[in-house]
């Protein structure tokens, strides 16, 4: 006879709470954890197709011998998957061992408004873990027979991973959604083409590897990369109006300077973008300054070097991964070699006084 816990869910995206959750009950219980994504959460205007959701929780839990996902919820065609359904499928295919169902603390209170409560508290043991935010309706405890698991509560959230405010889930999934146009990438596309969504995506991820390798802020760098040419070219934005309202001591820069203010202008306004090493990093992505802290570093020299530019940037690149302080130096020299062959502007005050601060 094994235990079998069932996790039900909208998953949308799996992150890294959902999956502690799981590896702690698994270990706890001495069992198996079947995942079921809902199909549709009617609620999300953002919420990804099925399919999306099957795939992204297979990256979470691929190489977990005790971790599965079903599709059961995706085979219906039922608009509406109650859990009382759900619990009886798997009650079927699993008649003889002990089914646990595993529910947020939220639902712990919301519970006897369940369908058929009572006959799913019946079929499978409820079990949930403690948060400190929510007070527990220990009626329902005790109605229901829950049982309160032990372990370490981390409080991470789907909505703040479609909105861009955190990526508290694994590089393989923000890669997955960056690759299939979902959630905040859908966003991202109202300002920008994608051949410009493209570049970013791959400034994102090379400056993600450089700040992994060099101890910093992988998921800040992650955000500043695939932000960084938002303002490039942007739709439904009047560059000269932001300029003029929020960048005046800029004005006497070259217009092609312009998308970077505006691009931490829109990270700001229209993403909620608050880290300001994010914000500076964005700020001065294209030109540099005097004052480059380590992000802007990192983001001034993916977006210089990242694969796709069209040049053998592997050195450049390797020089980075070993150390950014001193890769950033050697992108510098080269950006500066390539600007002076091709008559670019390089005596604007912001590039002068970058190559002037570290050459």
């Amino acid at each position: 006879m094994k235990n079998i816990i069932l996790f039900p869910g909208s998953f949308d995206p799996i992150h890294l709470g959902h999956f502690q959750m799981a590896k702690n009950a698994s270990v706890y219980l001495n069992a198996d954890v079947i995942f079921i994504p809902a199909v549709v959460s009617v609620w999300k205007n953002d919420s990804a197709p099925f399919e999306h959701k099957l795939k992204m929780i297979e990256l979470m839990i691929k190489g977990e011998e005790r971790m599965s996902v079903s599709n059961y919820e995706g085979t219906t065609n039922k608009e509406i998957n109650y859990s009382i359904n759900t619990i009886r499928y798997f009650k079927e295919i699993y008649k003889d061992d002990n089914l646990f169902l595993l529910i947020g603390e939220d639902q712990v209170n919301e519970f006897h408004r369940w369908k058929n409560a009572e006959e799913i508290s019946k079929l499978a043991k409820i079990i949930f873990f403690q948060r400190p935010d929510i007070e527990i309706v220990s009626k329902n405890v005790k109605q229901f027979n829950m049982k309160e698991l032990t372990g370490t509560y981390v409080d991470y959230s789907s909505s703040d991973i479609r909105e861009l405010v955190s990526l508290d889930t694994k590089d393989e999934i923000i890669n997955y959604i960056s690759e299939n146009s979902l959630y905040f990438i859908e966003k991202i596309s109202e300002f920008i083409d994608q051949k410009r969504l493209s570049h970013s995506i791959e400034v994102a991820k090379l400056a993600r590897l450089i700040a992994e390798k060099n101890k910093i802020d992988k998921s800040s760098a992650y955000i500043a990369g695939l932000l960084h040419d938002i303002g490039k070219s942007a739709k439904n934005i009047d560059v000269e109006v932001v300029m003029k309202e929020n960048y005046p001591e800029f004005l006497d820069m070259p217009p092609f300077s312009y998308h970077q203010f505006v691009g931490e202008y829109i990270a700001k306004t229209f993403f909620g973008i608050k880290d300001e090493e994010v914000l500076k990093a964005i700020k001065y992505h294209a030109t540099g300054n005097d004052d480059m802290n380590p992000l802007g570093k990192i983001i001034y020299s993916a977006d210089k070097i990242e694969p796709t530019r069209g040049f053998d940037s592997s050195d450049l690149i390797e020089s980075c991964l070993k150390n950014y302080e001193e890769g950033f130096i050697e992108v510098l020299k080269a950006n500066k070699e390539y600007l002076t062959i091709t008559k670019k502007d390089i005596e604007n005050r912001l590039t002068k006084s970058c190559f002037n601060k570290y050459l």
